[in-house]
């Protein structure tokens, strides 16, 4: 029994070692959490720029006064106070008014109550709420 374990150690020690793959490599990998992270630029502003700017262009009169054109209008917010709270996407107006039950006023984007009646209203699907939530949740950066 002795001489079998010996072999099998042995025969252990023999295999080749994968050492492409070092420490220090993996240290230089980004982290998940970075590699994942939501981008204004490339992941919000899509988003906004296709579903809320026929309204909410700085040219356009909507009586809410907020112009969503880019990163800086939309942090200054409008009549009703600023669309997000950093990290707090539960408590921001712009995650709030996109649900089916906003807090005031009419769910966005607007439709009209033909549409609606209809089934036919369009409304950012579930996938892009949760996209610009997890920003607002990671901080709301202008990245």
């Amino acid at each position: 029994m002795r001489l079998q374990l010996s072999m099998i150690v042995a025969l252990l020690c023999l295999l080749p070692v994968d050492t492409s793959f070092s420490q220090d490599e993996q240290s230089k990998k980004p982290s998940k959490k970075s590699a994942d992270s939501v981008s204004f630029k490339n992941d919000v502003f899509p988003i906004v720029e296709k579903s809320c700017l026929p309204c909410h262009a700085a040219d356009n009169f909507n009586k809410s006064e907020l112009s969503l054109d880019d990163y800086e209008t939309m942090k200054a917010g409008g009549e009703n106070g600023p669309v997000w709270v950093a990290g707090k996407s539960t408590e921001s107006l712009l995650v709030r008014k996109l649900k089916e039950t906003p807090p005031f006023g009419e769910r966005m984007p607007m439709n009209s109550k033909k549409k609606i009646a209809a089934g036919k209203a369009k409304w950012l699907t579930e996938e892009e709420i949760k996209t610009i939530a997890r920003w607002i949740d990671e901080g709301a950066k202008n990245n």
